[in-house]
């Protein structure tokens, strides 16, 4: 029997590791494959542990002992041509993007893809809580992990089909504690180590002063759903829908963004219940299947448990998505995606709430 060999997108990270790991032990024939982004490139010297050097190397340990090739490939052009453009375009648009999901569309699985080309290999594999199942024709279709907190398809919602055809999630059937628990064993720095939960190209955290090196800032005014000037803020890009820390305005009930509009300048505060939305017209569609009648679930962000869908209707280039129950803070610049049985139909990005 040919023995399967298999390009594992290595980041240093717990996951990627334990991904290699499985199957390694599989008997599969594993080649690392670590993408030098924009983080890599430019943070070496950086606190954050998704950003530094010491990621590349844990790979590279790693490999060493498992006795398979690592290969680090520089990917940092595309990256800033499209993750990072996209990302600065959609806070200059007063949107709030997610970038992990276009870098996994445009350049992180591509890049795997095209590497494995390169070395002759079938296969992919990624350390992300996904699990991929069999369409009516064969096309395969992203599954929810079994560990449901640790869920990543909403990241993965855009990967092109045919990418996914040779893809292979080896923790989309393992709990993260399970993956926690056994980590010394993939070496040193493993144990314990904490998980990125931000932008990775953000060498400090810090995303005000992010945007306000990339994009500048234009001071205009804080008003209440009624247009009264209640604050002053810096630029309305630095904002996002249902922010509530720094916003500097003094009151006596709390506030949110409930508005961003940057061709005025203006950011609107209202209440909480002021922030709720009936739905949401997405574009940029990636549908996986035409059947959008019933059993439909919406996750419009990560991290947010998906809201049963009354009604998801094409117009269109777009797609007219309505809540069963109203959603709180609705985002533009989001992926909405959609659910049936835990099984990823699609999706697209929230252009505006309804």
């Amino acid at each position: 029997m040919k023995t399967e060999h298999v390009v594992v997108g290595m980041s240093g990270g717990v996951d990627s590791a334990a991904a290699a790991w499985i199957l390694h032990e599989k008997g599969c024939r594993v080649s690392g494959v670590t993408l030098r982004f924009y983080c890599y490139a430019r943070s070496a010297g950086s606190p954050r542990p998704c950003c530094s050097d010491a990621l590349l190397r844990r790979a590279r340990r790693l490999c060493a002992k498992l006795g398979i090739d690592h290969h680090v490939i520089d990917v940092e052009a595309e990256f800033n041509r499209t993750v990072v453009r996209d990302f600065l375009d959609g806070y200059r648009a007063g949107r709030t993007p997610n970038p992990c999901i276009v870098c996994n569309e445009k350049v992180k699985f591509p890049a795997l893809a095209k590497a494995a080309d390169w070395l002759g290999c079938e296969r992919i594999a990624t350390g992300h809580y996904a699990r991929l199942v069999s369409g009516e024709h064969g096309a395969p279709l992203l599954a929810a992990a079994f560990d449901a907190k640790k869920d990543q398809t909403y990241f993965l919602y855009r990967v092109p089909v045919k990418i996914l055809r040779r893809t292979l999630f080896p923790l989309g059937e393992t709990l993260k504690e399970t993956v926690k628990s056994a980590s010394g064993r993939f070496g040193p720095g493993h144990e314990g180590q904490k998980e990125s939960q931000d932008v990775c190209f953000l060498p400090d955290g810090d995303m005000r002063r992010f945007l306000g090196e990339r994009i500048g800032f234009a001071p205009g005014d804080i008003v209440d759903r009624g247009g009264r000037v209640i604050g002053r803020h810096d630029g309305a890009h630095l904002y996002t829908i249902g922010q509530r820390k720094g916003l500097r305005v003094a009151g006596g009930i709390p506030l949110y963004v409930s508005e961003i509009d940057t061709n005025t300048n203006r950011v609107v505060l209202g209440r909480k219940e002021e922030i709720f939305s009936a739905g949401a017209l997405c574009g940029n569609l990636r549908l996986r299947s035409r059947d959008l009648a019933g059993g439909l679930a919406a996750k419009i962000r990560y991290g947010r448990a998906p809201a049963d869908v009354a009604r998801a209707v094409r117009r269109g280039p777009l797609l007219e998505v309505v809540f069963r129950e109203p959603q709180w803070a609705v985002t533009p610049g989001q992926s909405l995606v959609l659910y049936r049985g835990g099984v990823v139909v699609g999706g697209g990005i929230i252009e505006k709430v309804t």
